[in-house]
């Protein structure tokens, strides 16, 4: 999931069982994001980071890390560490990054490895790298690890005042609408998807939107509601519905939902998704260019229509939070803050759907109906 302009995100979605491939990744910048997961950090650090999404696998040699355990989520302050390496060539070294700092290093050639490591109270992101004889590397994808009570966050939405702008029906805009398989980041493209509005089945409201996509394997496209201009709004409630082809769901390899905002240079990439792949809903650290692995399962999707409501934040000139997340009437509370990253795009705000497609390369069809930002 590489970004159109205002975006540039990076999909991790590309996998063997739960292990990210390389192809699928952005140009990655180089400091994680402050805040609610995971306090600060640097990926310049000798054993973790890197460049490209958290790997520099030039030679595509080491296709991807399967970081088996632990699970995102809640867990004890001490863990075993069990990851997997997947490719031809012969692993030389591993570390394991708490917050991008190594808490484990090994320069013993094998495939996998299992340690114990000890983690403090809070939120913290953990990963595995390793690295083959020619220094290339590939790394597993990011877990958000709570050891300990997290911290209060609320699983109500709130109720925007009077003056608030609200924006309904979003998907008959056809004006604003755009699509991209390129800069989605997938390891192939396709020049085969559509965008079909006004649809009337499946539908909620008369009039829904199509998106389809048709590629091999391990294809993304990027479907793009932008709007240019200014603006002053901090908070955002974001409410649609999506229904998934019910012959294909097994293919869907992540739905993703991105609301992003653009304001004096900073971008505010507040994406989504859920990782079918790996089963668990994923939130979007923007200045660490990378998808986070929350604790919160996201497994395929019953038949039907699924109704989608985000509750999120700027909450300052430099960060955003992901504050609540309400999915088929079920409510979650994040309270997760990330920091911007600069860009030169001009200012806009936008809404975003992506599909990604897994091994197979199974054509997918999603609808989303009732779309509605309400903004103050």
């Amino acid at each position: 999931m590489f970004r159109f302009l205002p975006s540039f995100l990076g999909s991790f979605a590309f996998a063997l069982l739960v292990l990210v491939i390389v192809g699928c990744a952005s140009t990655a910048k180089t400091t994680m994001g402050t805040g609610g997961s995971g306090g600060t950090g640097s990926n310049s650090v000798s054993g973790c980071g890197g460049a490209g999404s958290g790997y520099n696998n030039t030679n595509g040699q080491i296709t991807g890390i399967w970081l088996q355990s632990p699970l995102p989520g809640q867990n004890p302050g001490s863990v075993q560490v069990n990851a997997t390496a997947f490719g031809p060539a012969v692993v030389t070294r591993w570390a394991v990054c708490l917050d991008d700092l190594p808490v484990y290093q090994t320069t013993n050639p094998s495939s996998s490895i299992t340690q114990g490591i000890v983690i403090p109270a809070g939120q913290h992101l953990l990963y595995a790298r390793a690295w083959d004889a020619k220094g290339d590397s590939n790394r597993s994808e990011v877990e958000l690890i709570q050891v300990g009570p997290p911290a209060a966050s609320s699983t109500v939405l709130p109720t925007p005042p009077a003056n608030a702008q609200v924006l309904t029906e979003m998907q008959n805009d056809p004006v604003n609408w755009s699509i991209c398989s390129l800069c989605a980041a997938g390891t192939n493209t396709t020049g085969n998807y559509t965008l079909t509005h006004f649809q009337s089945q499946p539908s909620l409201s008369g009039s829904s939107l199509e998106m389809y996509v048709d590629g091999p394997s391990w294809t993304n496209v990027l479907f793009m509601d932008t709007m240019f201009g200014t603006s002053s709004n901090s908070h955002f409630l974001w409410d649609f519905w999506v229904y998934h082809d019910p012959a294909v769901e097994a293919h869907f390899w992540t739905s993703e939902f991105d609301l992003w905002q653009v304001v004096g240079g900073n971008e505010f990439m507040i994406g989504s998704q859920c990782d079918f792949g790996d089963g668990y809903w994923s939130t979007w650290d923007s200045l660490g260019n990378r998808w986070v692995l929350n604790g919160i399962p996201c497994p395929h999707w019953s038949p039907g229509w699924h109704h989608v409501q985000w509750y999120v934040e700027t909450i300052s000139p430099t960060q955003y939070r992901y504050d609540t997340l309400v999915f088929d009437g079920t409510a979650y509370g994040f309270n997760q803050t990330w920091t911007v990253n600069p860009t030169t795009w001009p200012d806009m705000i936008g809404i975003q759907y992506q599909l990604d497609q897994d091994s197979t390369g199974t054509p997918l069809h999603e609808w989303v109906d009732k779309v509605t930002l309400t903004k103050w």
